[in-house]
């Protein structure tokens, strides 16, 4: 987690420095030398996440770069809302309130400049490697394209959940929701993408609609995707009411199917919001869901949760051999045995043996691969998520920005 908070707090310093307000206070050359200071620290993160669950000095060293980090963050907050409300009421800095907070953030400052500073010294010991980390942009949303050249194991829930969707009869006032429930990394959203694409469900219903959720279920951008969906094109900025006039006028009337990709709203007051406005459909209209939360099933649900299940260790093996292999026709029966090994401690989460595939696909010597059977990481405490040993494996090949969604 370090890298990412690390990375974060240097952005809002970069901004705090260069931005008028921050000038008000001063501490300017404070916060500069705090800056200077952690980004020396940052060049040799990289080696020291990699290092510490062998060395326990440097998981302590990077606990202390953690607190050092949120104290340096939390002066930092303190200062710009300060600095603001100084600037808005205009006392300026010379003001008896803005020396004493001056003052009282003074001993704070030469205390964490001190802390920074012996934790930057320390780093010396430990002989880090200094890395360059590459930064990409955040995950893109999900689409209803299906982009896997196979998918292993999931024929019979595509089949089961078709047959529900296509048998369902109900009218438009019950709204039948379909929740899939699975926990991260069973692929609920390429299963999804499967129902989606299938014949049966395209000639079933009149009118086909994904949208993804996360964590933003916000009413009235949701209706916007869905209208945006159904037209083809970009709208501009309108309130919510003509904007669910305009959603119910293209629903009504229309057996059609709503995506709703990954779900994590647990309000039930949007979630009522959002289906009053869906009620307008014809008879079998019909919503899947996909969520990893037990609760928002029962919350968006109408009909029976479906509990995606693992993946065999058959289709577990033929997943992880697609992406370490591709298309080769032969390949080495070692690597192969050590793969079938690895492929046993996923669990059966296709996340899991996508992701180490991938890791190892240019990796051809048998030490690599047996570093990763062997790797300590397997061994650390877990949860019921097989998915965790492996998205760590791989966590030190992944950019800084996705890094912080798996902290």
């Amino acid at each position: 987690m370090a890298e990412s908070l690390l990375q974060i707090l240097l952005e809002n310093l970069t901004s705090f420095i260069q931005g008028e307000v921050g000038l008000i206070l001063g501490f300017k050359d404070e916060f500069e030398t705090l800056q200077s200071t952690f980004t020396t620290i940052q060049a040799v993160l990289e080696d020291a996440q990699e290092k510490q669950l062998k060395d326990k000095p440097i998981e302590n060293w990077l606990q202390k770069l953690n607190v050092a980090a949120y104290e340096a963050d939390d002066i930092l907050d303190e200062c710009k809302t300060e600095a603001t409300r100084l600037q808005q009421t205009k006392l300026g800095g010379y003001h008896p309130k803005a020396i004493s907070f001056r003052h009282k953030i003074g001993k704070r400052m030469k205390n964490i400049m001190e802390k920074v500073d012996a934790i930057a010294k320390e780093r010396k010991k430990f002989h880090l490697e200094k890395r360059i980390i590459e930064r990409q942009a955040a995950r893109p949303q999900t689409g209803f394209v299906l982009t896997e050249p196979k998918v292993y194991g999931r024929d019979k829930e595509e089949d089961e959940i078709v047959k529900i969707l296509i048998n369902n009869v109900s009218d438009s006032q019950e709204l039948p929701v379909l929740p899939i429930l699975g926990m991260g990394g069973l692929r609920k959203m390429t299963l999804a993408q499967m129902v989606f694409n299938n014949q049966r469900v395209t000639e079933h219903f009149n009118l086909k609609i994904w949208v993804c959720v996360s964590d933003d279920f916000d009413e009235k951008r949701l209706i916007k995707a869905i209208v945006e969906s159904i037209e083809g094109k970009s709208l501009g900025d309108m309130d919510l009411a003509p904007l669910q006039k305009k959603l119910q006028e293209l629903l009504n009337g229309k057996r059609y199917f709503l995506v709703l990709d990954d779900v994590w709203n647990e309000d039930q007051e949007k979630w009522a919001n959002l289906r009053a406005v869906l009620k307008i459909g014809a008879s079998g209209a019909s919503i899947l869901i996909t969520t990893r939360l037990e609760k928002i099933g029962s919350i968006m649900g109408t009909l029976q949760l479906y509990q995606l299940p693992n993946l065999s260790q058959e289709d577990c093996w033929l997943l992880f051999k697609q992406r370490a292999f591709g298309h080769q026709t032969e390949t080495n029966p070692k690597l192969m045995a050590i793969g079938k090994e690895i492929v046993k401690k996923c669990g059966g989460v296709p996340l899991a043996a996508k992701t180490l595939g991938g890791l190892l696909r240019f990796k051809r010597e048998e030490s690599e691969w047996e570093h990763v059977r062997d790797s300590e990481i397997w061994n650390l405490p877990q949860d019921e998520n097989s998915v965790l040993p492996a998205l760590r494996l791989s966590y030190h090949h992944l950019p800084l920005d996705l890094r912080q969604c798996f902290a």
